[in-house]
């Protein structure tokens, strides 16, 4: 889907003062400082084991519950964002809407994502076969931020 901006008012400058708002705000998701306590019984911080997760280590293979979300839903995201900017939406809200988008679709990914399965040690341990769910804390921390 072909992006078109709509001049607005002054023209160029108008032009200019959107391209300045589109640069100075961006999208974030992940575990943010406010949602990143200790997990229980290891010395791990919520966004340390988060990361783990997602790269994975000589252990643990890795599972890209966000990388592949934003590989995955890319397109989605640009047809969004030219949807609400053609619409007359102003840019902080898209960015907003986006961000909350973005969450939800990490979080469905962390629940329903294709990963590679649970060593036995970790069935036994857990009571469960489900990768990256354990007591759901990790994708309840999942939130999307404008900044």
């Amino acid at each position: 889907m072909p992006i078109t901006l709509e001049q607005r008012g002054n023209g160029l400058e108008a032009l200019l003062q959107q391209l300045q708002q589109l640069k100075a705000q961006a999208v974030y998701v992940g575990v943010p400082d406010s949602a990143n306590p200790t997990v229980e019984g290891t010395s791990l911080n919520l966004a340390t084991l988060a990361a783990i997760l997602e790269l994975g280590n000589e252990r643990i293979p890795s599972r890209p519950f966000l990388r592949q979300t934003l590989a995955d839903n890319q397109q989605k995201y640009v047809e969004f964002f030219a949807e609400q900017y053609q619409s007359g939406v102003e840019i902080p809200l898209i960015y907003q809407r986006l961000a909350l988008m973005v969450q939800g679709d990490v979080q469905e990914n962390i629940a329903n994502g294709d990963w590679t399965a649970n060593a036995p040690s970790t069935i036994k341990r857990k009571k469960s076969s489900r990768p990256l769910i354990d007591t759901g804390h990790l994708r309840q921390s999942i939130i999307g931020v404008v900044r």
